[in-house]
């Protein structure tokens, strides 16, 4: 027999064993430890929910048996990348049995791969039980769409707690994942839409237009699994933030100025924003004064975060150094690294948008 294999198909190929490769990686890997187990069951659910569609329709006919594969694992895709994303935000969740039941709609896949090992080709005897069945699969979709909108609101949450608690984000910030959630989550309302519209034109049910629309779905996904595979295996390790054990809130306003005078006598005196590891936690202990009150002090009275605070300290290190003539041999991201910077892209955004120039364009400007 003989089998034509597309660009698309081999493109998608590619990426699922890819995906398999990554997913066996991530298990290995150090970092996230926990959460990665649940990166690597999404990548091979993904694998696995898309390997029937690379591969000639034939081929099902011929060998029934293929029905009682693991192949249709739709609806473990939005469960575990909602699992990943919430211990990845929490490094300190564990998974225990009363979460089990988010995988259990696993059956809803089967029942229509049952039904075509029972009853192969174009006879269908149970018309009724097929278009459930049929449906029922497809429903996977709007699983998918809920667990990505739910994961969506963790990685909100997530990256507030960081400017609240850490002065330097950078490659935690999850920003990556937040993009991957607005992409899916885009890209199959659009196909759900594209395909009912369809389905109106023609008359018949959309999921029955799948194969029209294979190519693009194909090389989408193909994308989003190079996307994951990568960025989850760069993924550095996430912080846990853990939750202030003071319950003291509205702090007077005597009290929040005389929290912030320390603040700024701490900073302008030990230079502890130039520590890149610095966060709240390290503050409250250094000044003796409780994660909480600081946080209300700086959001109540200097209506900042804990990131902005820091990070404007920074900032002017970086003006004087600049400023001063005997620093003009020096590389400006030297600088920005011994101010406590730890990524470039982040100091040239933060300094553009306190001065308004760029280090360059602010050092040419004061040294002419």
């Amino acid at each position: 027999m003989q089998i034509n294999i597309s660009i698309i198909q081999l493109i998608t190929i590619c990426a699922v064993a890819n995906g398999f490769v990554f997913a066996f990686l991530l298990l290995e890997k150090k970092e996230n430890r926990f959460a990665n187990r649940f990166l690597s069951l999404t990548l091979i659910c993904m694998c696995l929910t898309f390997t029937p569609y690379m591969l000639d329709p034939s081929i099902w006919n011929q060998y029934r048996w293929l029905a009682w594969m693991p192949f249709s694992l739709s609806y473990w895709i939005g469960p575990s990348f909602y699992f990943y994303v919430r211990t990845l935000t929490n490094p300190g969740f564990r998974f225990t049995k009363k979460h089990l039941w988010h995988f259990s709609p696993l059956i809803l896949n089967y029942l229509h791969s049952i039904y075509h090992t029972i009853y192969s080709g174009n006879h269908h005897p149970y018309h009724w039980f097929h278009f459930v069945a049929e449906l029922l699969e497809s429903a996977a979709i709007i699983s998918i769409l809920i667990y990505m909108v739910v994961s969506f609101k963790w990685v909100k949450r997530y990256q507030q707690q960081l400017f609240d608690n850490v002065s330097n984000i950078t490659k935690i910030d999850l920003q990556w994942v937040r993009k991957t959630i607005v992409v899916i989550i885009v890209s199959f309302i659009l196909i759900f839409i594209f395909l009912c519209v369809s389905s109106g034109i023609s008359g018949k049910v959309f999921f029955h237009q799948w194969n029209e629309y294979r190519t693009a779905i194909l090389l989408l996904y193909a994308c989003m699994l190079y996307w994951l595979s990568i960025h989850g295996y760069r993924q550095a390790q996430t912080v846990k933030i853990s939750k202030p054990k003071d319950i003291k809130v509205d702090l007077p306003d005597k009290e929040s100025r005389e929290i912030i005078d320390q603040l700024i006598n701490v900073m302008l005196g030990n230079k502890l924003f130039r520590d890149p590891e610095l966060n709240l936690t390290s503050l409250s202990k250094a000044i003796g004064i409780s994660e909480r009150s600081i946080s209300e002090a700086l959001n109540g009275h200097l209506h900042k975060n804990f990131y902005q605070f820091v990070n404007e300290y920074r900032v002017k290190d970086v003006q004087e150094k600049l400023m001063d003539p005997k620093n003009s041999h020096l590389k400006i991201l030297s600088l920005a690294f011994d101010a406590g910077f730890n990524s470039k892209a982040t100091f040239n955004r933060l300094f553009k948008g306190y001065t308004g120039l760029t280090p360059k364009e602010f050092k040419i400007k004061k040294l002419g």
